[in-house]
């Protein structure tokens, strides 16, 4: 059971960090939006924490760190949408 939670959690956390990855490639954009990318750097920031209370907690946390991952890939997602958006004005 430790092992499967250690692996899904491992996978959200790679899946935040390509999709950071790929937002950051667009230095350009974040330079002319610069509150959006504080914003999207907080997300990211917040998500090494719940990677660091899961691992605090032995990874049994109840499902509620992957579940707040989870949101904040949503809001990383609506970040990058709206400095997009943002940008086409």
């Amino acid at each position: 059971m430790l092992h499967r939670k250690t692996v899904i959690a491992s996978f959200i956390g790679i899946g935040l960090f390509a999709s950071g990855f790929a937002i950051g490639q667009d230095n350009g954009l974040w330079q002319r939006h610069p509150n959006l990318a504080q914003a999207e750097q907080s997300c990211h920031q917040a998500d090494q924490y719940l990677l660091n209370a899961q691992r605090a907690n032995h990874w049994d946390l109840h499902g509620h760190a992957a579940h707040a991952e989870r949101l904040l890939q949503d809001a990383d997602h609506e970040i990058w949408a709206a400095a997009r958006d943002a940008d086409h004005r």
